[in-house]
């Protein structure tokens, strides 16, 4: 039976899908706090592809009337494939009071 499983198993993670397709990484907000002298963006950065990222750059700006106020940038070292990895971005500026957007800017193949 446990070898029935292990071939089942391996079956099922070559169904998913080829390594050859390359990493989708989407980044959510998931939760602005005051910390110290300024704000943190704790983020989740979401990989949709069985295919793993290495040092994943999340870029965090901040906007108001068209025009850049503040940038954060962090690299996640390991995003594996269909999974997701949380980290933060710090501001000096509060997030909440202009337009926050959050993007995975690269990623290297481990």
């Amino acid at each position: 039976a446990l070898m029935l499983a292990i071939i089942g198993f391996i079956g099922w993670e070559a169904y998913q899908g080829t390594e050859d397709e390359p990493p989708m990484i989407e980044v959510r907000v998931e939760k602005v706090l005051s910390v110290g002298g300024g704000w943190v963006v704790e983020f989740a950065a979401v990989n949709r592809s069985p295919s793993t990222a290495a040092a994943v750059q999340v870029e965090g700006t901040l906007n108001r009337d068209g025009r850049e106020v503040a940038t954060s940038q962090t690299t996640l070292d390991y995003v594996p494939g269909r999974s997701e990895r949380a980290g933060g971005l710090f501001f000096d500026e509060d997030p909440s009071a202009h337009e926050l957007s959050l993007r995975a800017l690269g990623y290297a193949e481990p």
